[in-house]
Formats: structure tokens, sequence, C-alpha cells
């Protein structure tokens, strides 16, 4: 095993990646929708997104891999980085001198296939990679190397926001403390709660709104200890800790949350300054605390409807962009090359070449399907439903003349039972029932030519629509997740698809507020129920007029 050399440029390089300050951090939804997509676009189990520190790369994103992080020395990002313009390619690693002996090949994972492309900044330092594993002999193609070499500038950028987000939330932070000291110092009135405390901890002064919020009288206040009015447990953990500061001449500010007698729990911020005579000694501690409840509420509120629009604006944005351009046009060329390639009456292909070239097609195919279907998911999260009354036995007919050739191909049968008019949205509609027509095709036994069922029934406040399959079933344990994005329960070269045409179908019923379910025994077939709410009453009334 051989450890990979120092970049020239180490220095300013670690020096970057800790201040981006993504080190350690907690999962992001953004960075893990890009590791799924990599190992996606590879066919990989095994995809992460490694930044390379000092003595470890940790990951930032991981998918097929339990390890949070593994030593540098044994890294295959380690070698990646010191070519930042290349996508670095191991296709077997024991045949690689640089980890011939490395306790990666050796022991668990047992990597065999290695693909790491560079996240280089604008400046040229390379950070880490996003990087695919596998554990069997295998190369890649030009196209998956691009998408790869794709996904590590999308990362680069992502973090950059991630770190100019930070470096606001520093200069707001920063210009918050400036103004609070400056009000502080400032303000003779208003609703903050004022009082002054001698170096026993004993009240000499406290203003009206003090009173008011812990309901006593001056008597009960002044000149007794802090301790009597707060509790010994909150004086000695939350309170004496700041004041024996500011007793040593420090200004302290905090936030913590205590309990008035009226007015119950409240979020509280709290100035000590320390307060001296002519000669500098410190004689107490002026306390000025504002009430801060409302602020704090409306703080959580606004966080969260930040985190919410950052997560979608930003993985929207980015992801329909990367999709729609950069990762289409590739493929596109990939798809229409190989196509005139395999029709060229000039070119007498041997068997084996053929053969190879149909792979290429096929998986570009596969990835143009990829591809619409991410987009057709992306696009649902900032589409709104359009209801109104659908006269279902029509829709299912168009289902039934979209897939003519493969209910042709496969000698199937889709029975329909007569069905309800519907409040839905015909376009969202038509689309979940033939991705689940199209499964019930797909997923057949040997043999055994499909046969598929629609038909309803009504619970409720609910139009319950069934799709009925006589297939392969879904085995207990999987029940749970085949509604998630990139689920796939079986190998891709015994059953085409890209695993999210069961999330679609559940994005769409739920924009319709309703809910997807499905009950299978293997090897018997399945059953998918999209309960739908019915009709409203005004609606329903004015479609029979």
């Amino acid at each position: 095993m051989r450890s990979a050399a120092l970049p020239a440029n180490e220095t300013e390089r670690l020096a970057r990646l800790r201040n981006i300050g993504l080190l350690d951090s907690l999962p992001q939804q953004a960075f893990d929708d890009i590791t799924a997509l990599a190992a996606s676009i590879c066919g990989t189990p095994i995809a992460l997104i490694s930044l390379v520190d000092e003595d470890r790369q940790w990951f930032k994103s991981r998918l097929g891999l339990n390890a949070p992080q593994t030593s540098r020395e044994v890294a295959f990002c380690s070698h990646a980085i010191l070519q930042p313009n290349d996508v670095m390619v191991v296709p077997d690693a024991r045949a690689d001198e640089r980890f011939q002996g490395n306790p990666l090949v050796e022991q668990d994972p047992a990597i065999r296939f290695y693909a790491g492309a560079p996240i280089v900044t604008d400046d040229g330092l390379a950070l880490g990679t996003v990087c695919v594993i596998d554990t069997e002999v295998r190369e890649l193609s030009a196209m998956q190397r691009d998408s790869l070499k794709l996904l590590s500038n999308l990362v680069n950028e992502l973090m950059e926001h991630f770190q100019l987000q930070r470096e606001q939330a520093r200069r707001e932070s920063a210009d918050m403390q400036r103004r609070n000291q400056m009000f502080e110092a400032l303000l003779t009135s208003g609703r903050d709660l004022k009082s002054f405390v001698d170096r026993d901890y004993r009240y000499q002064f406290v203003n009206p709104v003090y009173l008011e919020y812990w309901d006593r009288p001056p008597e009960d206040i002044i000149g007794r200890h802090v301790a009597e009015l707060t509790g010994e447990q909150v004086f000695d953990r939350t309170i004496r800790p700041y004041l024996d500061r500011a007793l040593a001449g420090e200004m302290v500010t905090y936030e913590a949350t205590f309990e008035f007698p009226s007015l119950g729990k409240r979020h509280m911020e709290v100035a000590y300054l320390p307060a001296r005579d002519a000669e500098g000694e410190i004689l107490g501690v002026v306390v000025r605390v504002l009430d801060r409840q409302q602020r704090k509420q409306d703080e959580d509120e606004l966080n969260e409807t930040l985190r919410l629009l950052e997560r979608r604006t930003l993985e929207q944005e980015r992801f329909i962009h990367i999709v729609s351009h950069d990762l289409r046009e590739p493929i596109n060329s990939i798809n229409n090359f190989a196509g005139l390639l395999a029709t060229d009456p000039a070119i007498a292909w041997p068997g084996k070449s053929r053969r190879y070239l149909e792979f290429v097609h096929n998986g570009g195919q596969r990835m143009e399907r990829l591809l619409d279907d991410l987009l057709e998911f992306v696009r649902l999260d900032s589409q709104a439903a359009k209801p109104q009354p659908v006269d279902l036995n029509h829709l299912v007919a168009e289902v039934r003349a979209d897939l003519h050739l493969a209910l042709e191909r496969s000698s199937g049968k889709l029975r329909v039972d007569p069905l309800p008019t519907a409040w839905c949205d015909p376009t969202l509609a038509r689309i979940a029932l033939q991705n689940l027509v199209s499964n019930a095709l797909k997923f057949v036994r040997p043999g055994l030519p499909p046969d598929v069922c629609i038909a309803h029934h009504i619970d409720g406040e609910s139009l319950c629509l069934t799709v009925r399959d006589n297939g392969i079933g879904i085995a207990p344990d999987k029940l749970n997740t085949v509604f998630d994005m990139f689920k796939r329960l079986h190998d891709k070269r015994q059953y085409a698809g890209t695993g999210l045409g069961l999330s679609i179908c559940r994005r769409i019923v739920q924009l319709h507020g309703g809910s997807i379910s499905v009950s299978s025994t293997p090897g018997e077939g399945s059953c998918f129920t999209l309960r739908l709410p019915l009709i409203p009453p005004l609606a329903d009334a004015k479609d029979s007029t």
C-alpha cells in the first residue's frame, strides 16, 4: 500500500475546508440527494461525499456505508484530490499498487472499484470528492464520468452557499450584540426589568416592571438574596455563574427561561453590567432583563420556515438545472450516436462489439427514463393539484390506450369495474394510474400473463381506488419502503425502471390530500389503494344538473 502525497497547497486547502464549517455537521438532505443520484447514475451500491481533513476523510453524506469517516492514510480520496481536474477511476484496486494491502480492500468493505470526482473550489483547492464504490471490478462510461464531475461541481456550489449563510449569521450575530449593547446603555424606560444586585447577591433596587413580573411588593425583594426570589436551584445553576463573571468586571449577556408567578415560563434576555465607583472598584451589578418570549417564538417559526424554503429552493433549482440541462445533453449524445452506429449499414459489427454497443444504448435509454422521472418528481413538489370532476372510466380508457403496446406484448388483461366520478386533477391522476398499471405489467410471474383489475369502494369520506395484479408480489419487510425515492426491490437487469414510479404516485396522492397504501402476498400479487377525498357536495350537485 502506498499513502498519498500531500497536495502542494495543503495548508491553504485545510484552512479553507475548516473555514467552510461543514466538518462534523449534521446530515443535510441536499447532500444526501446527490449521493443517491451518484449511486443511481453509476449503478454502484456505495456513494459518498468525502471531505479530506488533516488525518482523516469525513463523509458529509454516505449511502451504502456505515462508517462516518476513515483514516486519511488508507483513503482512496487522498489520491484523487492530487489531480483536481480529473476523475480518478480504479477499475480493480487489487491490481493497483497504491492500494495493494489496503485494509479497505483486504477487509470490509472489500473495495474493488472506485471512482472519485474532486470537489474543487473556484481557486483550485480540492477539498474532497464525490465518489462511488463497488465490490466488483468494473469501469465507468464517459457519460458517467461527466455526470460524476457535474455532481462534484454541485457539491462545491452547495458548500459555498453553506459558507455564505454561516458568515451572514456571524455578521448578524455581531450586529445584534452591538445593537443590544447600545440599547442597554441608552435605555432608561420601557418594558425591561431593571435591578441592582450588590456583591453579596442582594437586591438594592428593582423597577416597577420587575415587581410586576414577579408579582411582589418592593419590601419582599429589596435587601433579599437573589436565591430567595428565583429559588436555590435556578440561582446556583443559571444565575450565579454569570453574576460572578460580572462581579469580576465582565459585561455578560445570556438567554434563559424563567418561570414567573402570574406569567408562567418566559424566555428572557439578561444583561449584567458591572457597576464601579469613582476609583474603579466594582460595587455590584446592574441587571437589565428583556422579555424575548414572542421573539423566541417568532425566531423558531422563522427558522423552521427558512429551513424548509432553503431546502426546497436549493434542491429544486440546482437539481432541475442539472437534470434538465447539464445531464440531459451528454445522455442525448450517447443515445443518438449509439443509435446511429447500431443502424449504420456500412459497419459490420462483430457479435461481441454489437453486444457492447447495445449495452451503451440501453444504459443511455435507462438514464433518459431516470431523468424524466426525476424531473417529474421534483416538479410535483412545486405543483398544486387542480381538482375537478373527472370520469374515471374515461381516464382509465386513456391509460389503456397509452399502454396498448405493453398489454399486447405481455398478452396481459386490464379489467376495469364501473368507476365513479372522482374529484381530482385529471393529468396527475392519469400519471399515477399509468405508473401502477405499468408496474403490474412489468413485475409478472414467469409464464403467467399479467391480469390487472381496477376497482373502487367508498370508505367514510374517501374514495378508495384499487389496482390489483397477479404478479410476483412484495416481501413483507419491503412494504414500508416501496414508496421511497430510488427504492428498487429487484436487479435492474431483471426488471427495468428507475425506482421513482411509486414515489411519484405517493406525491400525487398527497397533493390531493389523500394517501396510498399497498398489501401484497409474495408469489400471488399486490393491491395498491389510492385514497382520495370524495367529491364536495356542491361540486357533486352541480355535476348532476
